[in-house]
């Protein structure tokens, strides 16, 4: 018999078993796991509550066997332990702290099968045992390097297994104490995570730097006895986990969304695609969910979780490309490393670079906020990003500060947004360079906290990128056509960025996936076509605005084609307007515009130029006054005729003799008059009715109407008088309206 006939022998044997206890413990919390399964497929999303009690950066969460706690652990050094029925019900965020603090940060948590014990291992190269009802250390575990993951067998209790930065993956044996571990693997590059399978303990599942995921058989250790399907393009395999009875294992890359695997099959099942899915910058972790696990979670770069439904997944086929659309769960604000989940009380923890830990529920309760059937409006974080940070950020865990750290988010969102700038090509991510681009992504983490010495920090440096190659190398990378869609459609510059990487991201998850073939072109049209669709309808937002802004609520536009009718008219009218040789043709359009315009619009037009006209005539009677008595007493009369008109309703013809008048008259006044009647008929123009813009095609202006304003032009002044143009310039201008 095989080792994975053997595998799956004893998985059938104990399956029973194992699901009766599941279900044994979902009776006992009153909330049988059909309630979970209907509430969690109907999810659009989720409720959420905040829990406050860290001083820095939560790297690890754990629940225990049962649902009841919740470990926690971080850059304070703290190991946190939350009892969920309370923290549930409760505001006030009362964690127990163990006792023992370890001397850097803590990169990983545990607890054993009956919740006596934490285990506990970070970045001083121990693994503490702590006593859970005490708080008090029970051992620990020294080692070459920082601890990355560990594990703890489910089926006996009494195993241990460590993945560590040296290269290994030790396996104690708790009843020995402190005796020398199983070295199961050997490696050059990391381990950056190990889980022992849920209903068989010789099995157990590792994430290297550089060979990826792979499954190994504590009986048979001189190789793995699987290595799942391996990509040279992004080696660095971060997260490794089995569902409840252990059939399916879900792996996670660097840049890769999250890819489902058979135990015993080298080629994945299934690969869970977004386009707004990233990771990179942090070391993190991907989980199942629900009662039966049929949800896939995990935290992304741009601050949001994922959460993908295995619906239409066939277990039995290979090689299947999922784009169904998941569940984006918002909130963070910064970027999501850790996710959980909690099996007997339907909840989802998830923590990262900020000092909070959030519970997700699909049940609404006192104190928590969000909603289940209603997608967020705005699907991302909407606070500002940092474009700078300071070289090295330092935390004071003496002060007991659980605030947000502004500097600690600022380092992040220009770690995220450096790691997508100087991101050439596909091609250039070696195996040789894999390994440590993972290190340096949990020492730039840590680094965060205690500056690491040269020694420590050299070789665990990524290359800095020539500034000056950035924009030719980006060529190669970048997704067509994105700098042409409009801003409006990238929430931030992290989310532009990852537009912009599309392409490459999107080959790399073809290339994840074996067998069959895909046409990258044709699945970036697909979504180029999308993303065009949503900057077309943000363009057609940024028309009406803007005729909103130039017409009024009175005549904004329905369409934005009318829209743009309207505008191309209004900036032809404009142009006419600004030169002086249109004159009668605006004369026309002046004439035909407030014959159909409403009373209304007049109004208007006639309270906008009301003081300026009086203006004028005030200046024209006084220059009246100092010429002779009988040209004066004659240009007065006429005057004051004028103004005994205006307290009366003007008419379509009145209204453009007043116009025609004003013209004139501020020749006469020099060149400051004429840019004020111009303005004035600019203004005339711009809040015109939409229904006289509707004729575009204008005549051309007539020889005789040229002589006239010619003549008018010559005869500006007669023995001293200004000459009486205005009732000439009146009856012409009416006879040609006629």
């Amino acid at each position: 018999m095989t080792l994975w006939q053997n595998l799956r022998s004893l998985e059938t044997r104990n399956l029973d078993l194992a699901l009766s206890q599941r279900e044994h413990q979902l009776v006992a919390g009153h909330l049988p796991s059909a309630i979970f399964r209907e509430r969690l497929s109907a999810a659009e999303n989720l409720y959420q509550r905040n829990l406050t009690g860290h001083y820095g950066c939560v790297n690890a969460l754990e629940f225990s066997p049962g649902g009841q706690f919740l470990a926690s652990g971080g850059d304070d050094k703290r190991v946190l332990l939350w009892n969920i029925d309370r923290e549930v019900v409760s505001k006030l965020g009362k964690p127990r702290s163990m006792n023992e603090k370890h001397a850097s940060n803590i990169f990983c948590l545990g607890f054993d099968t009956q919740n006596t014990h934490i285990f506990s291992g970070g970045n001083d190269d121990l693994v503490i045992q702590h006593d859970l009802e005490t708080g008090k250390i029970l051992n620990h575990f020294s080692h070459d390097g920082p601890v990355y993951g560990l594990s703890v067998d489910r089926t006996s209790g009494h195993l241990l297994s460590v993945a560590t930065e040296h290269g290994e993956i030790l396996v104690y044996d708790l009843r020995a104490g402190k005796s020398e571990p199983l070295a199961l693997a050997k490696f050059k590059t990391p381990f950056n995570a190990v889980e022992f399978h849920p209903l068989n303990g010789n099995f157990l599942a590792t994430a290297n730097a550089k060979r990826g995921a792979m499954l190994w058989d504590l009986r048979h250790h001189q190789q793995a006895l699987c290595q799942y399907n391996y990509i040279p393009e992004s080696p660095s395999c971060m997260s490794v986990r089995f569902n409840c009875n252990g059939t399916l294992l879900l792996t996670l890359h660097r840049r890769l969304p999250p890819i489902l695997y058979s135990p015993g099959a080298p080629e994945p099942v299934a690969t869970f695609y977004h386009d707004e899915y990233f990771n990179s910058c942090t070391m993190k972790s991907c989980t199942f969910a629900g009662p039966q696990d049929e949800l896939v979670v995990s935290g992304s770069d741009n601050f949001n979780m994922f959460i993908w439904r295995l619906d239409g997944v066939d277990l039995e086929e290979k090689n299947q490309w999922m784009e169904t659309q998941p569940v984006i769960l918002t909130g963070h604000r910064s970027i999501v490393n850790q996710v959980r989940y909690n099996r007997q009380r339907c909840l989802l923890a998830s923590s990262g670079v900020e000092k909070i830990i959030k519970l997700w529920s699909p049940f609404a309760q006192q104190g928590w906020e969000g909603s289940l059937t209603q997608a967020e409006t705005m699907p991302y974080c909407s606070r500002a990003l940092h474009r700078e940070c300071l070289d090295h950020v330092s935390q004071d865990f003496s002060a007991r500060n659980t605030e947000e750290d502004q500097d600690m988010l600022a380092f992040f969102d220009t770690l995220v947004q450096h790691e997508l700038e100087s991101w050439n090509t596909v091609d250039n991510q070696s195996s040789s360079s894999s390994s440590s681009d993972t290190s340096t992504e949990r020492s730039e983490a840590s680094s965060a906290t205690e500056e690491p010495s040269e020694e420590e920090r050299q070789p665990d440096q990524d290359p800095q990128p020539d500034p000056g190659q950035d924009e030719a190398n980006e060529q190669d990378v970048d997704t067509p056509n994105v700098s042409e869609l409009s801003w409006q459609t990238h929430p931030n510059r992290i989310f532009y960025l990852i537009a912009k990487k599309r392409r490459a991201l999107l080959q790399l998850a073809v290339r994840g996936t074996t067998g069959q073939p895909r046409n990258v072109d044709q699945l970036l049209q697909r979504l180029l076509s999308e993303q065009k669709q949503v900057a077309t309808q943000a363009r057609i937002s940024d028309w009406l605005e803007e005729t909103h802004r130039i017409f009024g609520d009175d005549e904004l536009p329905t369409t934005s084609a009318e829209a743009a009718a309207r505008e191309q008219r209004r900036r032809a009218c404009d142009q006419l307007s600004r030169s002086p040789r249109r004159a009668p043709e605006l004369k026309s359009v002046d004439t035909l515009q407030s014959r159909i315009g409403p009373l209304e619009r007049k109004r208007k037009l006639r309270s906008q130029s009301l003081s300026p006209t009086k203006h004028r005539r005030t200046t024209l009677r006084m220059r009246a006054t100092e010429m002779d008595d009988s040209g004066a007493s004659n240009d007065t009369e006429y005057l004051e005729g004028n103004n005994d008109s205006d307290e009366q309703e003007p008419s379509s013809g009145d209204n453009h003799n007043n116009s025609t008048n004003e013209s004139v008259h501020t020749e006469d006044e020099g060149e400051s008059s004429s840019a004020t009647s111009m303005t004035s008929m600019e203004a005339q123009l711009s809040q015109a009715p939409s229904t006289s813009s509707s004729f575009p095609f204008l005549p051309e202006p007539e020889a005789n109407n040229n002589s006239r304003l010619t003549s008018n032009h010559n005869h500006k002044t007669v023995n001293g008088l200004i000459p009486d143009i205005c009732n000439t310039e009146s009856t012409a201008s009416t006879s040609s309206s006629m």
